[in-house]
């Protein structure tokens, strides 16, 4: 007996095992489950029904609205996954979930779907959900008839085409019984859920002079439009606001479904699903609808206004927005209690009109007007400002250049060069100024065309001048070199006429176009920027161009590390060419990477423009700022010559015999010499600045005195090269004659003596004269070059050696005889006498 009992109870069990299911529920959302709005409200009682019954699957989908294809496909992959309760959230779906419901009305599949009426043919696995949210409206029309300052209230709605009218009138005739002039302003937006077009509309309303607005969207983007603007928000979605935005929403109405999924959750558990139900609820049953607490900011006596109203609704035979008089300019009938026709109400697609007393504006449907962004105010006029200032000191350093163009300190530089070089960075600077300009089809070709052209004639002038400087001091050999700027202008042309090519092709195959584009550079679907484009070939060419002016770079980069081992300050440029390379090559590294990154386009403007500015203005004051320092400072020096101390040419500056130079302002072009000057020459020719030649024949010197470098040659081989800016003395001075004397040769032959007596006695003069300190061969130095002339004389009875140097080497030339030797050696520009006896075997 005891075992029957517990097999019976063992089978009752194992029965309650088979009868029991498992319940999985799937949620359809219109829109997304993060709105804190209807949404986020339906899938969270799918969280807390999943807790409390302990379920082990639920899941949800989420902005189905957008596309009735995605809604589709997310009823076919719930019911793929064993969903055996899904719940259809929004009306937009109320097709396709009576659909699907119709086709799997013989499974154990169960459906909760948000509809005004039960199908037809009814299916009984169907739960048809609503609540009354006439009511809702209605009351929260009243809190804002009594609330607003203005007298204007506004109401944001999907639409005739998606939702029925009636949520607008009971919100417009609840307003009306609080205020009775109440003025009503009414837009539609054409959907449950987005945000933008919501947000923007409630923007207008408030233009308008609503200060207090109502919706039937599913999120809160209309009560953030009137906090944004300073206004009180009322919350129409469901969700307790306040504990979002505190006191700022003065009163909202709440909604919790998770009754509801629990309610019919567990009948599909029990498999006691009631066939043909509905779930219809309201503020009298106190189920799923509340009203959240005030706002502080809400009078008490509004407070209990409406609360007084609250307890009349819940009285169900009170339907105020069914039953006004007012509601018969709709044409719908009234049933036998006095109100419309229910049917006919939630159906009903007509807003109502004002009357005397109120009045009722309908904006109808709203769009967003597409708003056209410009770069910021800050941007052009800063932008505008700092390039103007900029050419105006690129304009004034031209005049000073014009003016001083003979200073010493700018006739080294190359005033024409200096000019060019001014003028490429005004036209940076003007590019720059396009370039913070909202774009053209004209300013996006142009500006790219005058900054490409401002760095050409920039960087190609100041590489062009320093390549001359380069190839006239680095010059081993002191070849003559005469570069005139006529010679240099071809290659200045030359660059640019490559950059103009670049540039040719860039435009001509490029279509380049100022486009508007919409959602653009993290900017709303509802706004447009201006930006230029170019097609693929276009992109190649400017990739082309900025491969050009690289070499360029690289180039001046070169030269300018050449020619740092001149030691003539004013032509030694490479300091200051040098930081202006490195730091426009700098700005590329940066700019390169961010214009071929994701960077908006104002941002890609602004650095451009402020690398551009920054590194032109510092070129300028690295170039210019130094030059007219030193003619403030140390003078204009018009006309002067220049002179170093070390390396300048290719020789070093030690003479043959190892002596340092003596004189330290000299420009050394190879060994040193020393001149002889007599005190008397010295004190007849005025002394300039010394430049200190080779010993070497047949040598070639460069002398600079402005930009135009000639070449005269001398009897001597010596070539000097000055320009038509050396005033009329320094030519003269320049052009005078050396003048030297030659050793005058005395031959006694030995054996034809008496042929010879008068030469005998001739030569005991000489020796007397010898013996007198007197030289009867002198060598004069006149102006401030010298030359060496080496006589030597070899007889088999008399030598004369006479030996002149007049740069820094003293040679002694000794003549021995059999008999005797006169050496006579006179150097005068170390004022040292040697005497040497010469002696004659006929005396």
């Amino acid at each position: 007996m005891k075992n029957l009992f517990l097999s019976i109870i063992i089978i009752l069990s194992f029965c309650l095992i088979i009868i029991a299911r498992e319940c999985k529920i799937a949620v359809l959302l219109s829109g997304s489950p993060n709105d804190l709005g209807y949404n986020y409200l339906m899938n969270e009682a799918r969280v807390k029904a999943e807790s409390e019954l302990k379920l082990d699957f639920s899941l949800y989908y989420e902005n189905l609205e957008d596309s009735m294809e995605e809604a589709e496909k997310a009823f076919q992959d719930s019911l793929e996954k064993g969903a055996n309760l899904i719940v259809v959230g929004s009306f937009v779906h109320v097709g396709l979930g009576l659909k699907y419901a119709a086709l799997t009305k013989d499974q154990d599949i169960y459906w909760i779907i948000r509809g005004n009426k039960r199908p037809s043919p009814d299916l009984p696995h169907v739960v048809i959900l609503n609540f009354n949210s006439f009511e809702l409206h209605y009351l929260l029309g009243y809190f804002s008839g009594l609330m607003t300052k203005t007298g204007v209230v506004g109401f944001v709605a999907p639409g005739p085409d998606v939702n029925t009218i009636s949520t607008d009138n009971s919100f417009y005739l609840g307003a009306k019984y609080a205020r009775p002039n109440i003025t009503f302003l009414n837009v539609y937006v054409q959907s449950w859920y987005n945000p933008t077009v919501s947000y923007s509309a409630a923007k207008m309303l408030i233009k308008n002079g609503a200060d207090l607005i109502g919706m039937s969207q599913d999120d809160m983007s209309c009560q953030k439009a009137m906090m944004d603007n300073g206004l009180i928000g009322i919350g129409a979605t469901g969700y307790p606001t306040h504990l979002l935005f505190g006191s700022n929403v003065g009163v909202s109405y709440i909604t919790n479904w998770t009754k509801l999924y629990v309610k019919y959750a567990q009948h599909v558990i029990n498999n006691d699903w009631p066939d043909y139900s509905s779930y219809f609820t309201n503020l009298s049953r106190e189920d799923s609808i509340f009203i959240d607490e005030y706002s502080y900011k809400v009078p008490i006596d509004i407070q209990n206004l409406v609360n007084a109203e609250i307890q009349r609704l819940k009285n169900t035979s009170y339907i105020p927005y069914r039953s006004d008089p007012y509601l018969a300019q709709l044409g719908i009938p009234y049933d036998k209690n006095g109100l419309l026709v229910e049917d006919q109400f939630r159906a009903n697609k007509v807003l109502l009109k004002g009357d005397n007393i109120s009045k009722v504006i309908d904006f109808g449907q709203y769009s967003i007007p597409i708003e056209f962004v410009d770069y910021p105010n800050s941007l052009k006029y800063g932008v505008t400002i700092v390039s103007s200032v900029c050419i105006f000191i690129c304009l004034i350093c031209m005049i000073l250049v014009v003016i001083f163009k003979r200073a010493r300190v700018i006739k080294s530089s190359s005033p024409a060069f200096l000019l060019l070089i001014l003028l490429g960075c005004c036209i940076i600077f003007a590019a720059c100024i396009l370039f913070a300009q909202s774009p053209t089809n004209q300013t996006c070709s142009g500006r790219i065309w005058l900054l490409s052209l401002g760095y050409t004639l920039f960087l190609g002038n100041l590489l062009v001048k320093n390549w001359r400087i380069w190839l006239l001091f680095d010059n081993p050999k002191l070849k003559k070199r005469a570069i005139t700027n006529w010679k240099l202008y071809p290659w200045v042309f030359g660059i640019l006429a490559i950059d103009v090519m670049i540039l040719g092709i860039w435009q001509g195959l490029g279509d380049i176009i100022a486009e508007s584009r919409v959602g653009y550079d993290s900017l709303t679907l509802y706004q447009y920027k201006n930006v230029c484009s170019s097609n693929d070939q276009g992109s190649i060419a400017l990739y082309l161009l900025l491969v050009f002016h690289g070499l360029i770079l690289l180039v001046a980069c070169f030269i300018s590390f050449k020619i740092k081992v001149v030691d003539i300050e004013e032509f030694n440029e490479s300091k200051p060419i040098t930081t202006s390379v490195y730091i426009i090559t700098f700005c590329l590294f940066i700019v390169i990477p961010l214009m071929v990154s994701p960077q908006s386009v104002t941002s890609q403007t602004t650095i451009i423009c402020v690398c551009a500015i920054v590194t032109t203005l510092i070129s300028i004051l690295l170039l210019f700022g130094s030059k007219f320092y030193k003619m403030a400072t140390q003078g204009l020096a018009i006309n002067e010559t220049f002179a170093t101390s070390t390396k300048s040419s290719s020789k070093s500056s030690k003479s043959s015999n190892g002596k340092d130079n003596p004189n330290p302002n000299a420009i050394n072009f190879g060994e040193d010499d020393t001149s002889d000057e007599t005190s008397e020459e010295k004190h007849k020719l005025p002394k300039p600045k010394s430049v200190n030649f080779s010993n070497k024949s047949n040598s070639h010197l460069a002398v600079f005195t402005s930009d135009e470098e000639t070449s005269k040659t001398s009897k001597l081989s010596i070539d000097f090269e000055s320009t038509k800016d050396i005033d009329q003395s320094q030519q003269l001075q320049l052009e005078q004659s050396i003048i030297t004397n030659e050793n005058s040769e005395n031959q006694l032959n030995d054996q034809d003596n008496n042929n010879n007596n008068n030469n005998n006695n001739n030569n005991n003069n000489n020796n007397n004269n010898n013996n007198n300190n007197n030289n009867n061969n002198s060598s004069i130095l006149s102006k401030r070059l010298s030359n060496q002339q080496n006589v030597n004389n070899n007889n088999n009875n008399n030598n004369n050696n006479n030996n002149n140097n007049n740069n820094n080497n003293n040679n002694n030339n000794n003549n021995n005889n059999n008999n005797n030797n006169n050496n006579n050696n006179n150097n005068n520009n170390n004022n040292n006498n040697n005497n040497n006896k010469n002696n004659n075997n006929n005396n």
